[in-house]
């Protein structure tokens, strides 16, 4: 069937920042396993790229089999380079796999007549397989892969490796140059929610501890500042997850370098004393957890499988975001069953209650292999034929709240997950007394008439001071000197924005007198504002960023005493 032994595996990412393993594993499957003589390589690109380039970069490369790794965010972009480098090399042979195609082959087949081969399910020894056969040029036997026969579909069944393989190689280490580095230590999850694939087959396997943490020291040594545990629940297993963080913590500083921070996934509920103890003990900014909420509403966790006990939930994440030593990510879904507008804002406040780093609102996907794909009987709604295929209206949810719920989320994501009006909120709240979720819906509708999608900070900023200074019990004054203290603390040109300046001569006064007071190192940037409010000086020094909190310290000094000293 081929006339020459090359393969190429491809992944497209949604960033350059991200590295996905998946292409990896496979290069380390096909090592492993391929008995024929195959020279296999990963090529990489990204969304935001041109497909004609990336085709172009494939087609250069002539290989006989190439493999893409098919996602929710790239199988648009797939698609068309699969079929870019199908009519250029009429006779290569093209192989989807991954979660994107994996529960609905035969539809990839139907539509996509460059697709050759479907895997369905883990890798890193089917795909080896299926490279024997056709370097031999034998035929596709068993059920390893979907493929078309004449008229008829056959139908491959989903592979679960039985071996582990290890993507790090000298080739996946130098292509990180600095990217966000993930590793697995396990796969599976021991949850089965109606809307996730990860608990599919309801099991966990362990990789072996000892292999994972030789790849946290080298992971760690790349450069990278981010090493991500991609386990879906890091701490499904109490005793692992804690020699994983103890091991860190021993390391930290010695042979892992201070400035990596290790990101997981957990179920807060089920933190124990112990690991929370040990979290508590963690460097600053070594570590940073995302726990996933989806909803406070009971009938809805029942109905989406989701077995979460909510007090111990909201207690573990208190007491996670009270060590200040770990950002603390957690998030709601919109669009779930029995979720109403009214039930959502009452899960939203309660989460924004657990005063989290950054509280991320998704919206439901109703993803090919699901619980809620398979039986749509049980899970009404509307969504998209397409990529990511997101809910547009439920029985609980009309379309008109639901597009209201992604404006109200564009305005939360730049006021609140931006990190970048803290105080400012902060203050708005307590002065206010209304619920987090009425006070981000007034300004969210404000924003959402600016019509201006993409406002740059500045501009934002001024929307932020506009709408909020007419805001009920708020006082301009106070709102003003808030919105001086976020900015100096967040953004490190100094620069004060045109709608927060006031003339006032005092000011070059006092920077005066505080540099002879503070003197700056060579190179470190200082900017001060008056603070009316309080008759002080803000002052910042843009030496070192807060690893958690993200921001840079600010120090305030009586404005009399400065200018009379």
């Amino acid at each position: 069937m081929l006339q020459s032994k090359r393969l190429v595996i491809c992944c497209i990412n949604s960033k350059y920042i991200h590295s996905s393993l998946a292409p990896w594993c496979l290069l380390a499957g096909i090592k492993a396993n391929c008995k024929t003589d195959i020279t296999a390589e990963v090529a990489e690109g990204t969304i935001n790229e041109k497909e004609e380039e990336i085709a172009e970069r494939l087609i250069l490369k002539d290989p006989d089999i190439l493999s893409f790794c098919c996602y929710i965010w790239n199988i648009r972009q797939v698609k068309k380079i699969a079929g870019l480098v199908k009519k250029a090399l009429p006779k290569v042979v093209i192989i989807f796999g991954g979660p994107e195609v994996s529960f609905n082959p035969g539809q990839i087949l139907s539509e996509n007549d460059f697709v050759d081969f479907v895997l369905s399910g883990e890798g890193e020894e089917v795909l080896p397989k299926i490279v024997d056969l056709l370097v031999s040029k034998e035929k596709i036997k068993g059920k390893l892969a979907s493929y078309r026969n004449k008229n008829e579909i056959i139908y491959g069944e989903y592979q679960t490796a039985k071996a582990e393989y290890s993507p790090y190689c000298e080739e996946y280490f130098s292509s990180l140059e600095g990217r966000i580095a993930y590793i697995e230590s396990s796969r599976g999850c021991p949850y089965s929610c109606a809307f996730c694939l990860s608990g599919t087959d309801k099991k966990v396997r362990f990789f072996n501890l000892e292999r994972v943490k030789k790849e946290i020291l080298s992971l760690s040594n790349t450069g990278t500042k981010t090493v991500k545990f991609i386990d879906r629940t890091f701490n499904c297993n109490k005793r692992r997850a804690a020699d994983i963080l103890l091991f860190i913590k021993e390391n930290y500083g010695s042979k892992i370098p201070e400035s990596v921070c290790f990101h997981f996934e957990i179920a807060a509920d089920i933190l124990d004393g112990e690991l929370l103890d040990i979290i508590s003990k963690m460097p600053t900014g070594s570590v940073q957890f995302e726990a996933g909420i989806q909803s406070f509403n009971e009938k809805t966790l029942a109905k989406i499988n989701r077995k979460t006990d909510i007090d111990k939930l909201c207690e573990n994440t208190k007491k996670l975001v009270s060590f200040r030593n770990c950002h603390v990510h957690i998030d709601l879904i919109s669009g779930l069953p029995f979720e109403t507008l009214d039930s959502f804002k009452q899960s939203f406040n309660k989460a924004f209650s657990l005063k989290a780093d950054m509280l991320q609102l998704g919206f439901l996907k109703i993803l090919y292999g699901s619980c809620m794909e398979r039986n749509k009987e049980d899970f009404p709604c509307e969504y998209s034929a397409e990529p990511p295929y997101e809910v547009v209206s439920t029985k609980w949810l009309s379309k008109d709240e639901i597009n209201f719920l992604h404006i109200f989320e564009d305005a939360f994501e730049r006021l609140c997950n931006s990190g970048r009006f803290k105080r400012t909120v902060g203050y708005i709240l307590d002065c206010t007394g209304k619920e987090p979720f009425d006070v981000f819906s007034d300004f969210a509708l404000f924003a959402y008439r600016k019509k201006n999608k993409n406002p740059a900070l500045d501009i934002f900023t001024e929307w932020v001071f506009e709408f909020f200074k007419e805001y009920e019990n708020v006082d301009k004054a106070v709102l003003r000197d808030r919105m001086i203290e976020d900015r100096l603390a967040t953004n490190s040109s100094g620069i004060i924005p045109k709608c927060l300046q006031i003339r006032d001569n005092r000011l070059k006064t006092a920077k005066y007198v505080l540099s002879k007071l503070c003197p700056l190192e060579k190179g470190i940037m200082r900017s001060a504002a008056i603070l009316y409010t309080s008759g002080s000086v803000v002052m910042c020094d843009y030496l070192k960023k807060d690893r958690v909190s993200g921001e840079y310290d600010l120090t305030w000094w009586k404005l009399n005493e400065i200018l009379e000293g």
